[in-house]
Order: C-alpha cells, then sequence, then structure tokens
C-alpha cells in the first residue's frame, strides 16, 4: 500500500460496499496475516484456516474500524487475538521462563545465520539454524511467540506491537526481553555456542 491515507481511502470505499476495495487491503494484507499466522501457529493448515478466519472478521467488523489508528495495527491485532484462539483450543504445553537450562546454569547466546552465505556448507548449516530458531520459537508461549515474532519477522515498532497486543509499550519490551532470554537459553543449548 503506497500510504495510509491510501489504505484508510480504501477501507472507507469497502464500508460503502466496494468489493474491489475489500480485495485491495485482502491482497496487501493475506501475506503478512499468513506469516504472522504460521509463525504462532507453526501448522500450515492452521496458519491457512487462521488467515481465512481473519478476513472473515475483518469484513464483518470492517465498521469497528477506527481510522484515527493505521489498519494494519487494526488488522495485525485480530490476526494475533485469533492465533492465541487457535492455541488455546489446542492445550499447547509450553515452556517454562523460570526453568534453568537443563544441566547447565550459566547463560548462553546464538547468533542468525548469514543469509548472504554462498558455501554449500554454510548454506546448509544456516538452514539447519534457522530450522532451529524457528523450533525455538514455537516452544515459547503465545504472549512471547507473537511479541517476538511481530519485532523480528514483521519488523513492526515496539509502539504498533503494544498497539496490536492491547498492552503497554513496557510490557511489550519486557516479553520481547524475556522471549530473546529463553530463545538465547534454547538455541545455545542447541548450537552449542557461548555468549561472547
Amino acid at each position: 500500500m503506497a500510504n495510509s491515507r491510501e489504505e484508510k481511502a480504501l477501507v472507507a470505499r469497502a464500508l460503502d460496499g466496494d468489493r474491489e476495495a475489500f480485495r485491495l487491503l485482502l491482497r496487501e494484507y493475506q501475506t503478512p496475516v499468513f506469516h504472522i499466522a504460521l509463525r504462532m501457529l507453526r501448522d500450515r493448515e492452521d496458519a491457512e484456516d487462521a488467515t481465512q478466519d481473519v478476513f472473515i472478521k475483518v469484513h464483518g467488523a470492517l465498521h469497528q474500524y477506527d481510522f484515527r489508528y493505521p489498519f494494519r495495527s487494526w488488522i495485525f491485532r485480530i490476526a494475533h487475538n485469533r492465533c492465541i484462539d487457535y492455541i488455546r483450543k489446542r492445550k499447547m504445553t509450553f515452556l517454562s521462563l523460570d526453568a534453568p537450562a537443563p544441566g547447565r546454569e550459566e547463560e548462553t547466546g546464538w547468533e542468525l545465520p548469514d543469509p548472504d552465505a554462498v558455501d554449500p556448507l554454510d548454506a546448509a548449516q544456516a538452514a539447519e539454524e534457522k530450522e532451529l530458531i524457528e523450533e525455538a520459537i514455537g516452544k515459547l508461549g503465545p504472549t512471547l511467540r507473537s511479541a517476538i515474532t511481530l519485532r523480528h519477522v514483521e519488523g513492526l515498532r515496539y509502539e504498533e506491537i503494544a498497539q496490536i497486543l492491547g498492552v503497554p509499550l513496557g510490557t511489550v519490551k519486557v516479553r520481547i526481553f524475556r522471549a530473546r532470554q529463553v530463545l538465547a537459553r534454547l538455541l545455545g543449548r542447541r548450537l552449542g555456542k557461548e555468549k561472547k
């Protein structure tokens, strides 16, 4: 979408019954909403179903959108809430934040793989590390997983995340900090890299 003003004009047109305007909004947000759902739910079918549910909800609740705020924040909040509903239905078990890493008391660190690696061995290792990171993110509880996904996958600012999650800015910062701590502990243990 070129800018917020154009986006809000599309929302207004959609509210007036313009189906093409709604299709344009759907096309703009279908991929980001799906990525949020996939990262949170860790299951492609559930993510597809959740994405569809989000757009059904958006279509039915579009009249509730407050034009003072970014449309992106509003739709991502709906996506987040829908994913939390899916997680609750599954009754998933989550990693405890208080439990120390088994057999290891000191802090460990992790690094993201180099996305520009050209060496096949490096590329294979990077793919393996990415899979480990995805697996570790999947072990986080829904509140930490959604915060870290919105920040590091979607690249949203802390203020936007607070608005999407409906929590104070300080809470977002704490959740991201805790998620990073847990991921560092998990990945440090899995990747065998010591914190520098």
